[in-house]
């Protein structure tokens, strides 16, 4: 792929990242009324002779399935207190797609589309995002992730870790979720359950996920997808000594890692969080 169209595709991460935030919600928002009305599943469908969770979803109270009443259950609660959904792991790492109700009803298109975005968009987590590639992205020999040690190398760097979270957000957790009716969402399993269940259990939803229709567990191709077409995507914007089959493959593996650890931080940081704030939580 020529160098023109790999600094089009950093400037146009560039742009987005520099448009003020107001604006920028308003536009996201109309883009994805737009991106919906064109890749909108046709209606009725039907998936192995059972009509669609979006056509099932339609008469169902529009209540917001993140909220403690959803699933027509008493929310969890822990140390005496009921639980909220996260919004960030250790204060600082975005979780919108984390769940504790585990009655929560299927999501809706546009509100997997919503997450999405909460995720990839959220101020805290790209600031972070941003720290991250300052401090751990570079080294004396090529700069930052290859592009070299000028802010210009930088703001490469960091483009390219946004776009690839991007390409694996819209295509796993929205477009991919939606057409195969797969829920993006990571279900915490919580106590009473083992230490051990509970990491096996962490640890194997990188793979499996809860299908919208049986709500039960299917293989996770939607994500894995998703991981896989950011891998293969990359090769378009990445240095050339980071591209190649060997390294598009070790992108998807330190992808598939990632998740497996941030499974890891939403299962437990909540019992982390209770530890340092225990007299709050002991609260009734």
């Amino acid at each position: 792929m020529s160098n023109q169209i790999r600094r089009f595709c950093l400037l146009a991460c560039a742009v987005g990242l520099l448009f003020p935030a107001a604006y920028a919600q308003a536009a996201i928002s109309t883009a994805s009324e737009t991106l919906w009305a064109a890749v909108r599943p046709p209606v009725p469908l039907f998936h192995h002779g059972v009509r669609s969770s979006y056509i099932l979803e339609q008469s169902q109270p529009q209540s917001s399935p993140l909220s403690p009443a959803s699933g027509g259950s008493a929310p969890p609660r822990q140390g005496g207190k009921p639980l909220q959904n996260p919004k960030h792991i250790f204060l600082v790492v975005p979780s919108y797609d984390v769940t504790y109700f585990h009655n929560a009803p299927p999501l809706r298109p546009e509100e997997k589309f919503e997450e999405f975005k909460e995720d990839t968009y959220d101020p805290v987590g790209l600031t972070f995002s941003a720290f991250e590639a300052l401090v751990l992205e570079h080294s004396s020999k090529d700069g930052f992730c290859g592009y070299g040690s000028e802010i210009g190398g930088y703001s490469k760097c960091f483009g390219s870790a946004l776009l690839d979270a991007n390409v694996s957000g819209f295509f796993g957790d929205y477009l991919f979720s939606t057409w195969l009716h797969q829920d993006p969402r990571y279900f915490r399993l919580g106590p009473p359950a083992s230490v051990p269940r509970r990491i096996v259990y962490a640890l194997s939803r990188v793979v499996f996920t809860r299908s919208d229709v049986s709500r039960r567990r299917v293989l996770d191709t939607s994500q894995l997808g998703g991981t896989l077409l950011a891998g293969v995507v990359s090769n378009l914007y990445y240095p050339k000594s980071d591209r190649g089959l060997g390294l598009t493959m070790s992108r998807i593996a330190i992808d598939l890692g990632a998740t497996a650890g941030f499974n890891l931080e939403a299962e437990f940081w909540q019992d982390i969080k209770s530890k340092i704030w225990k007299p709050h939580y002991n609260q009734p």
